[in-house]
């Protein structure tokens, strides 16, 4: 009966060890399209969107002409904080970042993000997550 509590104790040391790592790391600093500033590109229109403001840390409302511009450019404030905003990156190793070998074969010009350098990536073109449809 020991041996198993011992057991129990040492797992849950362990698991406890491994956690603290795993959430323990700063979030990376903002690079990428996150790090662009808001380009409403060469267009008139008027279509509402949201970039990622590395400066305020916040998702922002900007008014996008519809065409042209660059990857900051977010249909939601939803998308673009789980596209951008800098969460606690897992302490593993990755021998490649994700979007450095990932690709969105049916979206070519879509542009990949993932935060934490092994996370799983996500695509957005046009503003809109196309991820599922890649």
């Amino acid at each position: 009966m020991s041996r198993v509590l011992s057991l129990c104790v040492l797992l849950f040391i362990t698991v406890a060890i491994v956690s603290a790592r795993w959430y323990g790391q700063p979030p990376p600093p903002v690079t990428g399209p996150c790090s662009l500033s808001a380009e409403p590109g060469p267009c008139r229109g008027a279509c509402p969107r949201f970039y990622y403001d590395a400066s305020r840390n916040s998702c922002r409302p900007f008014t996008y002409g519809c065409c042209g511009g660059n990857a900051n450019n977010f249909k939601s404030k939803k998308l673009c904080e789980r596209s951008c905003r800098p969460r606690r990156c897992p302490n593993i190793a990755c021998f490649v970042g994700a979007c450095t070998i990932q690709k969105c074969d049916n979206f070519p010009e879509a542009t990949c993000f993932a935060v934490c350098p092994c996370d799983n990536s996500r695509w957005v073109y046009n503003g809109e997550d196309v991820t599922d449809k890649c």
